[in-house]
């Protein structure tokens, strides 16, 4: 963090002219919209936005899958080829990074220890998430087509809260939803949670009070539910995600006077065993009373995840340039303990990053750390060169929410092991097409010189 500071306190001192600053906060121009395919293939995207949702409830109600997401991810990859802007998202460096990624782990697949598993992880990753990246490079294309994706984002947050009352359940202690086709585990649903209040950040920076309103009620129902699933990762990516409203948001102060007494609320109304799980960091079985069955699956849930990183750093050193194979750390992991005796759990790293250096080496790892953090800086950045500027574009408060976004991924993920999923090439998405639709003089060191 420090780091960034210092670039952006460098970037500050070398702009001498605010009002030509102001007119560098422009975005693309309709001039690179103005295809057919691409209006078409951005249409197709926030359609997908939120056909999970639909695909959810008609499930529900009708007992009928809508094939929405079905048909979106079959055009859109036609769209991205056929509109010309397939190459749009190497404008960036973080294009590049992205494919480095995914050809490390197409090199890892021939040395896995199950190559038929690693390449149903590839069959699976490559079409409904790693390209998901380019996708929003190619088709969002300016702060007035990502102000439209924010929306759509929050729309299928709101029905993700309907989704926790209606189908939540606490059977087993922590709040999940067993019907769901997404969200059965309690660390996905926390994950979701957490990135929709990053999105409902998006509402309290609206100017009409309403929207203000409506996003602080979505941000308090969103945290009795996060506090609910009873994830540890997201209960510290909570307090992280206050810290930095407090330390660097517009609102501070106001986030400072309401933040505290809203979380304490929303712990007040979170059921007592659940709250006691997650104050039983690192304690042992056997200070937990006996008549605390919940309490003791914690603890031994928490040594479990302590021996699995453990295993996986072995692995990332005893195999650091291909690892183990993508997605087959499970795998390696019985087959070792096959051959000593003992039971196989069959269980994940539950730590993103030791996942992917563990399944596809070091290099892979640099290369999805990397990607992570230039969306941390480059969202950080604009956020700091548009905070004290007048927000027309909303280029400020789209990089505020897509940092708090990484801020919430980076951390939930030491505790979860979703390195394959979609989250990460959708923030990274998102953040290269914020990047690419603000003028270059906004961060350019060299235009400020000329300034």
């Amino acid at each position: 963090m420090g780091c960034l500071n210092d670039a952006c306190a460098i970037l500050d001192r070398q702009s001498a002219e605010p009002a030509r600053v102001a007119c560098a906060v422009a975005t693309a121009r309709l001039g690179e919209d103005s295809s057919l395919l691409q209006r078409a293939g951005f249409a197709l995207l926030c359609i997908f936005l939120i056909s999970g949702f639909v695909n959810e409830f008609a499930m529900r109600l009708f007992h009928v899958k809508a094939y929405i997401s079905t048909v979106s991810w079959v055009l859109l990859p036609i769209l991205l080829v056929l509109s010309g802007r397939m190459l749009r998202g190497f404008r960036d460096i973080t294009g590049w990074l992205w494919l480095g990624f995914l050809a490390w782990i197409c090199l890892a697949t021939p040395f896995s220890v199950w190559r038929g598993g690693s390449l149903a992880i590839l069959r699976d990753y490559i079409p409904h998430a790693w390209i998901q990246f380019y996708i929003f490079a190619a088709f969002v294309v300016s702060a007035g087509h990502l102000r439209r994706v924010m929306y759509f984002l929050i729309a299928s947050d709101l029905l993700l809260l309907i989704d926790c009352w209606w189908g939540g359940s606490m059977a087993n202690g922590r709040l999940e939803i067993p019907d769901s086709m997404f969200f059965r585990n309690a660390n996905d649903l926390s994950l979701q949670l957490l990135l929709a209040v990053t999105q409902f950040l998006f509402l309290v920076h609206q100017r009409q009070r309403w929207k203000q309103i409506a996003g602080g009620a979505a941000i308090l129902a969103s945290l009795l539910f996060i506090f609910k699933t009873g994830a540890r990762g997201a209960f510290l990516a909570v307090f992280a995600l206050l810290l930095v409203g407090m330390l660097i948001g517009k609102h501070r102060f106001r986030l400072a006077a309401l933040g505290p007494p809203a979380l304490a609320g929303a712990l007040l109304m979170t059921p007592s065993g659940v709250l006691h799980r997650m104050t039983l960091i690192g304690n042992q079985p056997q200070a937990v009373a006996a008549s605390d069955p919940l309490g003791r699956a914690a603890v031994e849930s928490e040594q479990q995840r302590l021996a699995l990183l453990r295993q996986s750093l072995s692995y990332a050193l005893l195999h650091p340039l291909l690892g183990v194979g993508p997605g087959q750390f499970a795998v390696a992991a019985s087959n070792d303990l096959a051959r000593e005796g003992k039971p196989a759990p069959w269980l994940g790293t539950h730590n993103s990053y030791t996942e992917v250096a563990s399944e596809c080496g070091i290099p892979a790892f640099l290369l999805y750390g990397s990607v992570l953090f230039l969306a941390l800086r480059s969202n950080f950045r604009i956020y700091r060169r548009t905070a004290n500027l007048d927000d027309t574009d909303q280029a400020g408060t789209l990089a505020f929410c897509l940092f708090a976004s990484a801020v919430v991924y980076a951390i939930c993920t030491l505790f979860f092991h979703v390195a394959y999923s979609t989250y990460l090439p959708m923030i990274a998405g998102m953040s290269v097409a914020l990047r690419l639709a603000v003028d270059r003089r906004l961060w350019s060191n060299v235009a400020a010189r000329e300034a």
